[in-house]
């Protein structure tokens, strides 16, 4: 095993579950779990290929932000500015999920002003969370949801 990379170990282990493990088992709970676990394997070896999902997550909330507050620039130019400051928070130090923090801080701030310019924020959080539940979609271990109810 020294000599694989972290995705080939993880590729061995999947394959060990799959073909070895699942196969041995008559405890349906038991045979859930493994099936989820094979699941967040594979989450695991995306993230390892494709990096953090924040990483894109939040590529894609700037540029919805970004034409979103071009959008209102010329009628609102302060909702523009507001959303480019919030916007800004991207930029700070940390990692993509510390900087996704803190523009949901600044959202958040944005989203209890009375400005109607700004209720247009909502809209593009919204379209941002169906995109994201829809790509997080393939790492919900059917089964497993299944056996909670």
């Amino acid at each position: 095993m020294i000599l694989l990379d972290t995705d080939q170990i993880l590729a061995v282990i999947g394959r060990s579950l799959s073909t070895h493990v699942l196969p041995a088992l008559d405890d349906e709970y038991a045979r859930v779990q493994v099936q989820a676990a094979l699941t967040a394997l594979e989450e695991v070896r995306h993230r390892l290929a494709n990096g953090d999902p924040y990483e894109s997550v939040n590529a894609l909330l700037r540029d919805r932000l970004s034409t979103f507050a071009n959008s209102v620039r010329a009628a609102s130019p302060d909702a523009a500015e507001r959303v480019d400051a919030a916007l800004g928070e991207l930029g700070r130090e940390g990692d993509a999920r510390a900087r996704h923090r803190h523009l949901a801080e600044a959202l958040t701030e944005l989203l209890a002003s009375d400005d109607p310019a700004l209720g247009g924020v909502r809209a593009v959080l919204e379209e941002q969370s169906i995109h994201t539940a829809a790509a997080d979609a393939r790492w919900i271990s059917g089964p497993a949801i299944e056996s909670l109810q």
